[in-house]
């Protein structure tokens, strides 16, 4: 074993579980852990399986003689920057506020960073994947909550409350349902599986045929997945679906783009399995949006790293010179 290899550690939080990967300086991750997240407790509590699981990481780093340089942490909230916590993380409140980067330089010895996970998805697409080679770049996010997130010359765009963020509360519709922010027509509440959900039944009562109806009477559940999958044989709800999210998401989208003019948007996220179905109901439905000449600027693609985004951009900085 060479024992001049350096990694870092990545801890990406979400709602369910934390995984905890060792990333070398190519954005490859060597080894990962995972541990599930503990809600409704104290932030030690919290805390706790997260950091032995960390611990794990870092003997395993020691028996394969790699040399750690640093932690990254992607959490799923916001952030205050000068003072290195978490400012809202909503799925874990405990965590609001408490001092996570001083907690693991003390403990560890090692330097520590902290960063929102849309944020941390876009540096990894940037440094190691479909971002490459860009100067001005949106990231968009699709899952249980839309975010978003802008890269310019080098630097990561942040609004006032330090990040730019949830998308999820762009306003596209006066008539849509109340989103928790009190206003009505918020993105999130239009394209949640609630949502698609939704149109499927509408869609049934208006006598419309799909075959999701047999699968769903064979007590499959709704799910991404399962409407990917129909969407891609070609059942016209299912196809119907996918192009009212992509044109809901590309009217969230037209206020970045109007703003930041980014050479490429990349698409990532969970809740919407067949990504380049989704790309290209997007796609349309900004070339209709937007002038002509700034539809054609910049292209649209899924993420290259996936799901394993968040993780490796939470550590990508100690890897740059």
């Amino acid at each position: 074993m060479k024992t001049d290899k350096h990694v870092a550690i990545g801890v990406e939080i979400t709602r369910n579980r934390a995984t905890i990967g060792l990333v070398d300086q190519h954005g490859k991750i060597l080894y990962r852990f995972h541990v599930k997240t503990l809600r409704g407790r104290p932030a030690t509590a919290t805390l706790e399986p997260y950091l032995r699981t960390l611990e794990q990481a870092l003997l395993y780093a020691k028996s394969e003689h790699l040399q750690v340089s640093g932690l990254g942490i992607s959490i799923p909230g916001s952030l205050e920057l000068t003072a290195r916590r978490p400012h809202t993380i909503p799925a874990l409140p405990s965590l609001n506020k408490f001092p996570l980067c001083d907690l693991l330089e003390a403990r560890y010895n090692l330097p520590a960073q902290l960063h929102v996970d849309v944020d941390a998805a876009l540096l990894s697409e940037y440094h190691f994947g479909a971002g490459q080679g860009f100067r001005r770049l949106l990231f968009l996010n699709v899952d249980t909550v839309v975010g978003a997130a802008v890269f310019i010359d080098g630097n990561l765009e942040r609004s006032e409350q330090a990040y730019v963020g949830h998308a999820c509360h762009i306003a596209i519709s006066m008539n849509g349902p109340r989103c928790s922010c009190g206003k009505y027509g918020c993105i999130n509440t239009l394209i949640s599986m609630e949502a698609m959900q939704k149109m499927v039944q509408r869609a049934l009562r208006r006598g419309e045929q799909t075959s999701l109806v047999r699968r769903l009477s064979n007590r499959e559940h709704f799910s991404p997945q399962l409407l990917a999958e129909e969407a891609l044989r070609g059942d016209s709800i299912a196809l119907h679906v996918y192009c009212e999210v992509g044109r809901r998401v590309s009217a969230a989208t037209t206020k970045y783009i109007n703003i930041y003019e980014p050479e490429i948007l990349i698409v990532g996220g969970e809740i919407l399995c067949a990504k380049e179905l989704l790309i290209a109901n997007v796609r349309n439905s900004l070339m209709m949006r937007l002038p002509a000449n700034n539809a054609k600027m910049f292209e649209i693609v899924p993420s290259y790293l996936g799901s394993d985004a968040a993780l490796i951009g939470a550590v990508s900085s100690y890897f740059q010179k």
